[in-house]
């Protein structure tokens, strides 16, 4: 099987640290480059580094305006914004509000965290504008 064309944007809470964890080092064996996402994502993800509990290899996680230098399907995105919040990165980036990222058909879109119930149509008006963006969109429900 042909892995994805283009990237990755994986949307989880960024105090998922043992997700996000696996998600570098993963990235890592296969060849990727990682771009962290969301105020809250670099936050935690510097201190888990600070702490030791996250130890990604030299140049695993690139800043974002490094992106262009690798191609598309080299790029993993670990970005907030799962739920739906208005300004957190994943509904700016479908919304067409974010600075370096267009969600592209080639793209593929994982939703990594549970639903809050009270976030339950914010979520699916995100997934819905994302399903006419990409045609890969991943969450838990399917």
């Amino acid at each position: 099987m042909l892995g994805p064309q283009g990237r990755i944007i994986i949307a989880t809470f960024s105090s998922q640290l043992q997700r996000i964890k696996q998600i570098i080092e993963y990235a890592s064996q296969v060849n990727k480059k990682v771009i962290l996402d969301g105020y809250s994502m670099k936050l935690n993800v510097e201190i888990a580094k600070e702490l030791g509990y996250i130890t990604p290899l030299k140049d695993a996680i690139i800043p974002i305006e490094r992106m262009r230098d690798y191609p598309e399907n080299k790029i993993v995105i670990i970005c907030t914004g799962g739920q739906g919040e208005e300004m957190a990165v994943l509904p700016r980036i479908v919304t067409g509000n974010h600075r370096f990222i267009k969600i592209k058909k080639t793209d593929t879109i994982v939703f990594s965290s549970s639903i809050i119930s009270s976030n339950e149509r914010s979520i699916q008006r995100l997934k819905d504008n994302l399903y006419r963006l990409s045609d890969n969109v991943y969450h838990g429900e399917i």
